[in-house]
């Protein structure tokens, strides 16, 4: 800036010289020293606009960094709150599991008849139940089964009433019913979820009451 300053002094003092009968050698001295500093103003503006470009890229990198901060910043409070929904959801089911399991009541003969008979009519009820498990295998798939009932632990082959069980989600998640195969003489407490209708080996279909286990274990 003092070197412009003093070019800027030069050329002014060579014009002023010039009407005062200046020598055409000190004239064309201050020309090259004009032109030399309009030069380098160029190339100061040319440096200034490398530097505002510089500027102007290093701000828009700083605004991605600054958005994909805050993308991955929202995706874990995201994640992290549908871990937290999956965990509330869970405890609320186990809650309602053993809350089923405390309303449970054993029933009589005439009762589980009755179940029986209307499944559909029952539906929601807890009860205590006694079971032969009768089919558990590829066809029912690992979280599903079916079974001859008794209100009581009778002989093994005096559960008379047909029925089906199913136990967690349905399809895969059921840890419950790990330790249990065809056969087993079981006491399960069960939600009834109504009735099922499916069809048999022989071409025929059948309708039985469908429960939700909620406890299971040897009779």
């Amino acid at each position: 800036m003092k070197r412009f300053i003093w070019l800027a002094s030069a050329v002014a003092m060579a014009l002023s010289l010039t009407g005062c009968g200046v020598s055409s050698e000190d004239f064309e001295t201050a020309q090259a020293s004009a032109s030399a500093l309009d030069t380098e103003k160029q190339a100061l503006a040319a440096q200034l606009e490398q530097a505002q470009a510089s500027l102007e890229s290093a701000q828009d990198e700083a605004d991605e960094l600054r958005a994909a901060e805050e993308e991955r910043r929202a995706e874990e409070e995201a994640a992290a709150s549908r871990k937290a929904e999956e965990q509330a959801a869970k405890e609320a089911e186990e809650k309602a599991k053993k809350e089923n399991a405390n309303r449970a009541k054993k029933v009589s003969q005439r009762e589980l008849a009755q179940i029986v008979k209307k499944p559909d009519a029952h539906i929601d009820e807890n009860v205590i139940l006694y079971a032969r498990i009768t089919q558990f295998d590829s066809g029912t798939g690992p979280c599903a089964f079916r079974a001859d009932l008794s209100h009581a632990h009778v002989g093994k082959y005096d559960y008379e009433h047909n029925s089906m069980f199913t136990a967690g989600d349905g399809l895969l998640d059921c840890e419950i019913l790990d330790d249990f195969v065809a056969d087993d003489i079981v006491q399960v407490t069960a939600t009834v979820l109504g009735s099922l209708t499916y069809d048999t080996t022989i071409g025929g279909s059948t309708t039985v009451p469908k429960f939700q286990v909620v406890k299971i274990k040897q009779a």
